[in-house]
């Protein structure tokens, strides 16, 4: 099975499993309901924390931004000058700084309850 084949099948699956992991970092997301969602390409509004929005086009190549409003690509977004991101991550951490100290803040979070509950079972362990 030729692997380009399966990437492209799987641009609506990544776009879906990108708007559940961002979701807790952003003020809005969502897959356009507007814009044509292929095995190919999908499309996908973004609102930063900071109010930004966005329309980010996920295809093979990864996660680019091609309008400033959702459901919209720019006819000023020309695929030469435009920046791929491998990761929507990658993206919103080069665009949104509240998104970077937002994810920095969850992830100190969910370590600090990691090390308590591993505190606890010690304890436990002990007695």
């Amino acid at each position: 099975m030729d692997s380009n084949f399966s990437d492209e099948k799987l641009m609506k699956i990544e776009a879906q499993a990108a708007v559940r992991e961002i979701s807790f970092a952003v003020e809005f997301v969502e897959i356009s309901t507007k814009l044509p969602n292929t095995d190919e390409r999908a499309y996908m509004n973004i609102r930063t924390k900071e109010g930004t929005k966005f329309c980010v086009e996920l295809t093979v190549q990864g996660y680019r931004i091609v309008g400033s409003q959702f459901d919209n690509t720019d006819d000023t977004t020309d695929v030469s000058d435009s920046i791929f991101y491998e990761t929507i991550y990658a993206l919103l951490d080069q665009h949104s700084p509240k998104y970077r100290l937002t994810f920095g803040e969850t992830l100190a979070g969910k370590l600090q309850c990691l090390q308590q509950v591993q505190g606890n079972e010690e304890t436990t362990e002990v007695q």
